[in-house]
């Protein structure tokens, strides 16, 4: 039960930071890369264990890719300027450094 929770947790925080990454950058992408940090790191703190934060980093993954890519009308979430790519990329790094940091 405790790693379909990680998996859904990581999934609305990619959900929040898609929705407010675009919102007055660069404070927006900023607000989000943190809120990423301190949602995957409490995973573990609460969990006790790096394998729940493995599970919700799959579950951001798995989302931020699916915004990232065209939908059905042609639709993006994640759009491939600046504030996006600094969310995918420095995302992607700060989930690495948040399953690293130690629980």
């Amino acid at each position: 039960m405790r790693f379909i929770y990680a998996l859904f947790l990581g999934a609305a925080t990619a959900l929040l930071s898609i929705l407010i990454h675009q919102t007055l950058p660069p404070f927006g992408v900023l607000a989000a890369l943190i809120f990423t940090y301190f949602a995957i790191w409490l995973m573990g703190r609460n969990f006790g264990g790096r394998r729940f934060k493995v599970v919700a980093a799959i579950g951001w993954v798995a989302l931020m890719l699916r915004a990232a890519t065209f939908g059905v009308g042609q639709e993006l979430l994640v759009q491939a300027d600046v504030v996006g790519s600094t969310l995918l990329l420095l995302g992607t790094l700060i989930l690495l450094a948040a399953i690293s940091a130690r629980v």
